[in-house]
């Protein structure tokens, strides 16, 4: 019995440090955050850009920014200090980890800047933003409605004068009865309209897209293969008129990484079947 104390004692701190673990660990140790410093939604129109620099190779990189706000660089000679306005056209040289190293279009400063002073997501937006209406200016079109061709009634004859006609009985007048006032007639009720079925906003178009394609309605590529969303225009396709959204996403093919554009076929409030932008092939 004289050891009983001993081996309650460590189990008594066991017990405690089970207890308090957690709490304790919690002072020291800090939630860790995404970093959000690489990667930003854009919006150029009425499509969205998913762009994130990690991901994006030297080459691909514009080769000219706009500074945002005041930004200080150091001069090429000397060691001095240029000050560039909010707004200055600069070179982009290159990067090194999340900063960016410009150049003034001169020559004259060089320097490290962090990624927010510079316009670099907004100028690779534009530039996606170019490369989709390129990609898509050459896309299926609905064929324009043919009317066919009416053939115009023939021209009436004049009627034939028959020669020295019969002068034909004058009439034995009628006695005039005295007029009275006819029951009005009734206004026939108006046709009722058909209720025509809302159309999507520009934004709906794009969360529609979203939600059709994190439910797995196509195999061919995921939510995070797309690098742009945009509302299309309205087509009639097979007799049915869809609204229309446009997305591009990367595809490994046997050339290479390449840019593919899909476009949802929308009825209902959701997406009726996915087809390449161009073919208008289904997907899959």
């Amino acid at each position: 019995m004289k050891y009983l104390p001993l081996l309650i004692i460590p189990l008594v701190l066991y017990v405690v440090g089970l207890m308090s673990g957690p709490m304790v660990g919690s002072w020291f140790v800090n939630e860790a955050k995404e970093d959000t410093t690489m990667k930003r939604d854009v919006k150029i129109g009425d499509a969205v850009f998913h762009i994130n620099l990690a991901e994006m190779r030297d080459s691909d990189l514009p080769k000219t920014v706009k500074t945002v706000g005041s930004v200080e660089i150091p001069t090429v000679v000397g060691d001095g200090i240029k000050s560039l306005a909010n707004g200055r056209e600069v070179k982009l040289l290159n990067r090194n980890e999340k900063k960016l190293i410009i150049e003034t279009m001169d020559g004259s400063a060089k320097g490290e800047v962090e990624i927010k002073q510079t316009d670099i997501f907004a100028t690779i937006g534009r530039r996606k933003m170019d490369e989709l209406r390129a990609a898509t200016a050459g896309g299926n079109q609905p064929a324009p409605p043919v009317t066919p061709a009416v053939t115009p009634a023939p021209k009436p004859k004049d009627p034939v004068v028959a020669q020295n006609p019969t002068p034909s009985p004058a009439p034995t007048p009628q006695p005039t009865m005295p007029a009275t006032n006819p029951e009005p007639a009734p206004t026939p009720e108006p046709a009722p309209t058909p209720a025509t079925s809302s159309k999507l906003t520009p934004e709906q178009i794009v969360e529609v897209m979203k939600k059709s394609i994190a439910d797995g309605a196509v195999k061919e590529f995921k939510s995070e293969q797309v690098t742009a969303w945009k509302a299309g225009e309205d087509e009639e396709v097979d007799g049915e008129q869809f609204q229309t959204g446009l997305v591009a996403y990367k595809a490994q093919t046997i050339f290479g990484e390449q840019v593919v554009q899909a476009k949802a076929l929308i009825e209902g409030g959701k997406v009726a079947r996915w087809v390449y932008a161009k073919t208008g092939m289904e997907i899959r």
